[in-house]
């Protein structure tokens, strides 16, 4: 089982595009230390599968972080250990792709982790996700959406 390592200094560089919004229910957040709504930063393909040993890749990689409130990442009705719906993994692909064409400083990060062209990181993500759903079936999608906002 490997160590689970900390996230949260990656923060601030996703909140620059999810604007103060969760990932999943579009709900406000803060990056704020302290604060009320503190946004988790939650592994979209959930990080059990590092501890069970179930991959190969860098699931704490930036491609794989996104800001959730507390409810969707780890609330009664949460996400948890479940894989998020595929139209999640739509909105990844985007978030993930705008990072890159707008020359973010994750820019490289991102690239290096997924691929150099567009196809390339939908293909990866894709079976990112088919093997998690593979191995841990269940998926999740939050209770109530908001307007979307980014």
């Amino acid at each position: 089982m490997r160590d689970r390592i900390d996230v949260t200094s990656s923060r601030e560089a996703l909140d620059g595009y999810q604007k103060g919004k969760c990932f999943y229910c579009f709900g406000d957040i803060c990056i704020a230390p302290g604060s009320d709504n503190l946004a988790d930063v939650d592994h979209f393909i959930p990080h059990t599968l590092i501890a069970r040993g179930d991959t190969t890749e860098n699931l704490n990689g930036v491609w794989n972080l996104v800001l959730a409130c507390r409810e969707c990442n780890r609330g009664a009705r949460g996400k948890s250990a479940r894989v998020p719906q595929l139209k999640y993994l739509e909105r990844l692909h985007k978030r993930n792709n705008f990072l890159i064409d707008s020359h973010h400083p994750l820019r490289e990060t991102l690239v290096s982790q997924t691929g150099a062209m567009e196809a390339l990181r939908q293909r990866f993500l894709q079976e990112q996700y088919a093997n998690a759903k593979l191995l841990l079936i269940h998926d999740w999608a939050a209770t109530e959406e908001l307007e979307a906002a980014f």
